[in-house]
C-alpha cells in the first residue's frame, strides 16, 4: 500500500461528520424556535377573569343563563348548553389576550342569538394589539368546536355535531369586517378598506330585510367607524410594521377560509343525516 492511499479520506466518515453537522445546527435552531414559542405562549398563560368582582360575576353568569333560556326555546337544552359553553370559550380567547397585553376587561356578557362580548376599561395601545385580541376570541372558538367535532366523531351522537356546525358559523360571523365584530377590529391592522367591504355588506342586507336588530347594529357599526376616523389623529395607533400586518392578514384569512370549510363539511354532514 502506498502513502497516498494510506491518506486517502474515507467519504463514510465524512458523511456522517455531515450528518452530525446538519443535526447540531437543527437542534439548535429548534431550540431557539421552541424558546420563542414558550415566551410567546408564556405571555398568555393569565387569569382571564383577573379584576372581576361580583357584579362581573353575576352579570356573566345571568346573561350566560338567559342565551341558554332563549336557545332551549328553539332547540334542545343540550343543543342551547353546547352553543353557549363554545360561546363562552370564545369569550374567554378574548380576556386571555386583554390580559396578556396588560389592559384590564370590564364586563362579559352574552346576548342569546348574536354570541357574546367583552368590555376593556383600557383601550389597546395599537391596531396591531386590537387585531390580536380581535383574533384570540374566533381561535379559542375554533379550538372548542373541532374538540366538539371529535367527540361526535367518537360517539355518533348528532347534538354534538349541531354544537360543532352553530360553533362554526358563529365564529366565522364574527370574522366579518364590520364595526364591533372581531373582523373589524382584525381589518384595523390589515387595511380599514375592509370596513367598507363589511359595511356595503350590512347596508345591502339592512335594504333587502329591514329589522330593528339589522338596524341597532348598522348604527353601531356607523359609530365605531366614527370613533376610528376621529381616533386617526393618533397617528402612533396604527403605525403597524410590514410584517405585522402580513401576520394578522395571514391569519385572519386562514381562518376565515378553514371555518368556512369547516362550517360547510358540518351542515352537509347534517342534512345527509338519515331522517334529514
Amino acid at each position: 500500500m502506498n502513502s497516498a492511499e494510506s491518506v486517502r479520506p474515507r467519504p463514510l466518515g465524512k458523511i456522517l461528520s455531515g450528518i452530525l453537522l446538519a443535526g447540531s445546527l437543527i437542534l439548535l435552531k429548534t431550540k431557539a424556535f421552541l424558546i420563542i414559542v414558550v415566551d410567546f405562549f408564556r405571555g398568555y398563560a393569565v387569569n382571564p377573569f383577573e379584576g372581576f368582582g361580583v357584579v362581573q360575576y353575576l352579570l356573566a353568569a345571568g346573561t350566560l343563563a338567559l342565551s341558554i333560556g332563549a336557545y332551549a326555546t328553539k332547540a334542545p337544552l343540550s343543543l342551547g348548553i353546547g352553543v353557549v359553553v363554545v360561546t363562552l370559550i370564545h369569550e374567554i380567547g378574548h380576556a386571555v389576550a386583554i390580559r396578556a397585553k396588560k389592559l384590564r376587561a370590564g364586563v362579559m356578557v352574552f346576548i342569546p342569538f348574536v354570541g357574546g362580548a367583552v368590555t376593556l376599561k383600557e383601550q389597546p395601545r395599537s391596531a396591531y394589539d386590537d387585531a390580536q385580541i380581535g383574533l384570540a376570541g374566533p381561535i379559542f372558538g375554533t379550538a372548542a368546536c373541532l374538540i366538539v367535532l371529535q367527540i361526535f366523531k367518537w360517539t355518533g351522537d348528532t347534538r354534538w355535531l349541531m354544537i360543532a356546525a352553530f360553533g362554526f358559523a358563529l365564529n366565522l360571523i364574527n370574522l366579518l369586517p364590520i364595526g364591533m365584530l372581531d373582523g373589524g377590529r382584525i381589518s384595523g391592522a390589515v387595511t380599514k378598506w375592509m370596513w367598507v367591504l363589511g359595511g356595503g355588506a350590512l347596508v345591502y342586507k339592512a335594504y333587502q330585510q329591514p329589522n330593528p336588530l339589522i338596524i341597532l347594529v348598522l348604527l353601531l357599526v356607523a359609530f365605531q367607524v366614527y370613533a376610528s376616523i376621529v381616533r386617526e389623529d393618533d397617528e402612533s395607533f396604527y403605525d403597524v410594521t410590514i410584517g405585522q400586518r402580513a401576520g394578522i392578514a395571514a391569519a385572519y384569512f386562514i381562518l376565515v377560509v378553514f371555518l368556512g370549510h369547516q362550517t360547510y363539511l358540518a351542515f352537509s354532514k347534517l342534512i345527509g343525516l338519515p331522517g334529514r
